[in-house]
């Protein structure tokens, strides 16, 4: 966990869906390719989603805590990365904390993580991100350049569902 934390600068790349219920409705359904790239170093990220048919659905570059973000060929701007994203799709979605869930760290120092008791790997997370309680539950990893990292799993909040699938993890520090 140690060796992870070190790990500043990194991509990976996979296929992220959103299952969001709705009271007396269908589920709101929406999956895309992920492509996300990020130098803690730099304070910089950049992130892709793109349609299975190959259709770039957003794209955010963010530089210095300024987020842009562009949706439908329409650009916007702001310093409040989860809200920007809020206003626009309506789903609140734990940005600064997913970079560390993505790899099996806790957010904040409060947050409660079972091991595996063979593996000593995350089986799970409990954290608090915006007043809210999130469940991020791993369900497979894989070994990238000597570090096992999850490659499977789903984060929960209330109505809502994430579900990530990561098909290749790169770390891009001099450490690596």
């Amino acid at each position: 966990m140690a060796l992870l934390q070190k790990k500043k600068a990194w991509r990976l790349r996979g296929k992220i869906a959103f299952i969001q219920k709705i009271p007396d409705e269908q589920d709101k359904r929406e999956s895309a390719t992920i492509f996300w790239q990020v130098d803690e170093n730099k304070n910089k990220q950049t992130l892709d989603l793109t349609s299975y048919l190959g259709i770039n659905v957003l794209h955010l570059s963010s530089t210095q805590g300024e987020h842009f973000l562009k949706v439908d060929g329409k650009e916007y701007h702001s310093d409040n990365l989860s809200q920007l994203i809020y206003s626009l799709t309506g789903l609140t979605l734990p940005t600064e904390a997913l970079s560390f869930w993505l790899k099996g760290l806790p957010y904040q120092a409060d947050d409660q993580v079972v091991f595996d008791s063979k593996t000593s790997l995350p089986t799970s997370i409990t954290s608090n991100y915006h007043n809210a309680s999130w469940q991020i539950s791993y369900e497979k990893y894989q070994i990238f350049k000597q570090l096992p990292m999850a490659t499977k799993f789903t984060i929960k909040k209330n109505g809502l569902l994430i579900k990530i699938a990561i098909k290749q993890w790169t770390f891009t520090d001099k450490t690596s």
